[in-house]
């Protein structure tokens, strides 16, 4: 659009609802611009709204809606991975349009293990000797290492939730160069001891990327954890 003016006064759009991280999966399919109404806005006053280069919509504000904010429906087939920008144009007749200041925004419509309802994490990954023979309190004096295979979509920023029992452990999330390859992670043996014994232990994890998609949990992975050995059995517990 031609001899549009830059103007500072005018307040930038804004996307409520999207996870502080930018737009998800679910946000994504009921995005709205919202825009505040305050001078020198005014009835009769026409709102255009540009997803990046490309018009969205039209709006022509009404006298009830000055002061106030309006929502206008973001198209969901505008969005794709990556950065979008977000502006809006104020038309008011006899005068030159005005531009708002950019909202420059990030979408990730992938969730980590995959969008499928069939799409499932691998089970947590222990060393083959504590699947088989399970684990002795009394013989345990280290965290239990344990690894996590590379999933769909992983991306830096993922949060990964361990569930051991009922009792959960936050890992840090995820940098760049760990994307792709498998996590290692150490189960702390605070958190083993605070369970006890369980012949039926249940582990699992679960992801959160950085805008707010969720993956399933994962295939639970059965652990026999005991308070001690039997006499005369010996277990190496690898660290």
């Amino acid at each position: 659009m031609p001899n549009v003016s830059q103007a500072s006064e005018l307040p930038p759009p804004s996307l409520p609802g999207i996870h502080a991280g930018g737009i998800g999966r679910h946000s994504a399919a009921r995005l709205q611009a919202r825009i505040v109404i305050e001078p020198p806005m005014q009835a009769g006053d026409l709102l255009a709204i540009f997803w990046g280069p490309r018009f969205v919509s039209a709006h022509t504000l009404r006298i009830d809606e000055v002061p106030g904010l309006i929502d206008i429906p973001i198209p969901g087939h505008l969005l794709h991975n990556g950065i979008h920008r977000l502006h809006y144009r104020l038309l008011t007749p006899g005068h030159r349009p005005i531009r708002s200041p950019e909202l420059q925004v990030f979408a990730k419509l992938d969730c980590p293990g995959g969008n499928s309802d069939h799409a499932q994490l691998q089970p947590l990954q222990l060393a083959a000797r504590v699947r088989r023979h399970g684990l002795f309190l009394d013989a345990l004096n280290h965290d239990l290492p344990c690894t996590l295979a590379p999933y769909s979509n992983m991306a830096s920023g993922d949060h990964i939730t361990l569930c051991w029992g009922d009792l959960r452990l936050d890992l840090p999330p995820l940098h760049a160069h760990q994307v792709g390859k498998p996590i290692q992670a150490n189960i702390p043996l605070a958190l083993i001891q605070e369970w006890g014994p369980d012949p039926h232990l249940q582990l699992s994890y679960c992801i959160l990327d950085r805008v707010g998609n969720r993956s399933r949990w994962a295939c639970a992975r059965q652990l026999q954890v005991f308070a001690e050995r039997l006499p005369g059995t010996s277990i190496h517990i690898p660290k």
